[in-house]
């Protein structure tokens, strides 16, 4: 099967150096003394060792979970290993909507990546 370039996307993907429950901590006490959370500022960026351990922690979830398997998909890593890359480019313009509709029913029922994770999207 061919790919189609004009279904390209790019995105990266960085995680907070922190747990859960420092992040969560630390959002609650922003709110009570109404400043702006900036977890950037505040924890710095985890270093992945290599993509796999990037894709583990940063813990992609699709909904159905077959779906996020329909792009091809290129991972790399950038910026000192605090940024992962992922590219996609799809086959069928249709799998394009079930792909999109895989992300979104995963957020809308407990989230498509890890809460750390601050996601970046490139035209």
């Amino acid at each position: 099967m061919k790919l189609i370039p004009e279904t390209y996307k790019k995105y990266g993907y960085r995680m907070y150096n922190c747990t859960l429950n420092d992040l969560l901590h630390y959002k609650k006490n922003c709110y009570h003394v109404k400043k702006v959370p900036n977890p950037a500022e505040e924890f710095g960026y985890c270093i992945f060792e290599n993509v796999d351990d990037a894709i583990k922690k940063i813990n992609f979830c699709y909904t159905p979970a077959e779906h996020g398997s329909l792009p091809h998909t290129i991972h790399s890593l950038a910026e000192s290993n605090q940024l992962l890359i992922k590219e996609i480019t799809f086959y069928k313009p249709e799998h394009q909507i079930l792909y999109q509709t895989a992300v979104e029913t995963a957020w809308a029922l407990d989230g498509h990546l890890d809460p750390r994770v601050q996601q970046f999207y490139y035209d």
